[in-house]
């Protein structure tokens, strides 16, 4: 699995680190143009996002290739490492990018002061980077399964059948869950929920509601993992038998 994500990294080595490297450039770029603190601070995590987005994306299209090469029995590996390698590459990155933000952070701390942080602010990115993880790693998953279904037929149109296919999976999962759950404990519900202070004195207050996932689910988000993952390598040596 390792050498299968180590390899997908080098074919596309340039394009990930081009995504740091133009990151880092836009935050000396904020840090030169933009002078208040917290509209630097929200730039800053904007810009970060962006650059998880644009990663998730190329590691999508990573998942693409691995498909069509596979078809081709030019990677003799098992499936299931052929699903999880384009994951594991893109938490991979994730985790690069989020070191990234940190240094950046603690420069800004030695350089500035601590003024500019919300307050509870180490909680809150603690449990930030917690849900910012699983939330990727499901919403991957639900992707890879739509684009693997509309590689799996043989009809004009594919493109829009992949989009159909995430759009109802999700629809239907999300339908599941808040019948089942409080939609507060729902994770990709509580991935972002702030709530801000409305004391004056205090304008950067930020509280979350809890700070950890709650169990049941969680365990339901796992159990619906654990079929997208099965059902993709059905599909996928399916394809390849075809």
């Amino acid at each position: 699995m390792l050498k299968l994500v180590k390899y997908d990294f080098r074919r596309d080595r340039d394009k990930f680190l081009a995504v740091f490297v133009i990151t880092i450039l836009v935050q000396f770029v904020i840090g030169f143009t933009v002078q208040s603190d917290q509209d630097m601070f929200l730039m800053n995590i904007t810009s970060y996002a962006v650059a998880g987005v644009v990663l998730l994306f190329f590691s999508l299209r990573t998942f693409g290739q691995n498909l069509r090469l596979f078809n081709r029995r030019l990677v003799p590996v098992p499936v299931l490492y052929t699903v999880l390698s384009p994951v594991m590459l893109f938490l991979g990155s994730l985790l690069g990018l989020f070191l990234v933000a940190y240094i950046h952070l603690a420069v800004d701390i030695m350089m500035f002061s601590t003024s500019f942080l919300p307050e509870k602010f180490w909680q809150i990115s603690a449990y930030t980077v917690l849900i910012v993880f699983w939330a990727s790693a499901y919403s991957m998953l639900l992707v890879m399964f739509s684009m693997t279904v509309a590689m799996s037929v043989r009809v004009k149109g594919r493109v829009w059948i992949g989009i159909a296919v995430f759009f109802v999976i999700q629809y239907i999962i999300s339908l599941l869950e808040t019948s089942m759950f409080d939609h507060k404990n729902i994770t990709l519900e509580r991935a972002f929920r702030f709530e801000v202070s409305d004391e004056a004195d205090k304008l950067n207050n930020i509280e979350i509601s809890q700070y950890v996932l709650g169990l049941l689910p969680t365990l339901f988000e796992v159990v619906i993992i654990a079929i997208l993952v099965f059902a993709i390598v059905k599909l996928v040596k399916k394809r390849v038998e075809s």
